[in-house]
């Protein structure tokens, strides 16, 4: 099965990367499907978001993950699901589906060779984090750069047009740096792992908010440990 992808990632032009993503549309018989998909790929396929055209989106582990490590998770959850929602728009013909937020301290995995197929993003500031944006807009609008060039100040990733004359658009801005100190939810751990393995250097962490417009932000982070 074919497929039209975005793949895109934060580097500092030092040799260092945060997460890698892969946002994509699938190909069946030369027609484009009309439902999206998102994940990040580190973790390998294990974790993605689908967002169906039916407006039934999720975020779910795949079948095989979710069967080999059910019994690891901490708080063993009755299903492979993490999160079902319906989208909304945030404007007429335009849905906002995620924010993917990476502060300038999570850019510090050593890039083994610099892929062609992936887009490059700069990274923020110190101080700063940058925010990716995939936006979603109806045939019947008129877009005449991409989402939010000037409303928002973004610069554009990459798009992708469907058969039916929607967008899929991958955008991002530099942003101040968010508070991340009250967040609260039970972790979970990949491949295995446990709290006992939270000794090591270059840990990770990827966590999931609700927004009040309806989109879900995705904070991917280095692992910072209280002493």
């Amino acid at each position: 099965m074919k497929e039209r992808a975005i793949r895109f990632g934060i580097a500092d032009g030092s040799g260092r990367r945060a997460s890698t993503w892969k946002c994509w549309i699938q190909t069946t018989a030369g027609k484009l499907e009309e439902d999206v998909y998102l994940l990040c790929r580190s973790l390998g396929g294990a974790l993605k978001a689908s967002l169906h055209q039916s407006g039934a989106w999720h975020i779910a582990y795949s079948e095989e993950f979710f069967a080999d490590n059910v019994d690891a998770f901490a708080d063993r959850p009755s299903g492979r699901f993490i999160d079902k929602w319906r989208p909304s728009e945030i404007a007429p013909g335009v849905i906002l589906a995620f924010r993917i937020i990476t502060p300038f301290s999570a850019v510090n995995i050593p890039i083994a060779s610099l892929n062609d197929d992936i887009v490059w993003i700069p990274v923020s500031s110190p101080d700063g984090a940058i925010e990716i944006d995939i936006f979603i807009t109806s045939p019947h609008v008129l877009v005449s750069n991409w989402p939010g060039k000037n409303s928002m100040n973004t610069n554009l990733v990459g798009s992708i047009l469907l058969d039916s004359d929607s967008k899929v658009w991958v955008v991002y801005r530099v942003i101040d740096c968010p508070n991340f100190k009250n967040i609260r939810g039970i972790p979970r751990y990949f491949e295995g792992r446990s709290k006992d393995d939270l000794r090591g250097k270059g840990l990770r962490i990827i966590a999931f908010k609700h927004e009040q417009d309806g989109s879900r932000t995705i904070l991917d982070s280095a692992l910072v440990k209280d002493n």
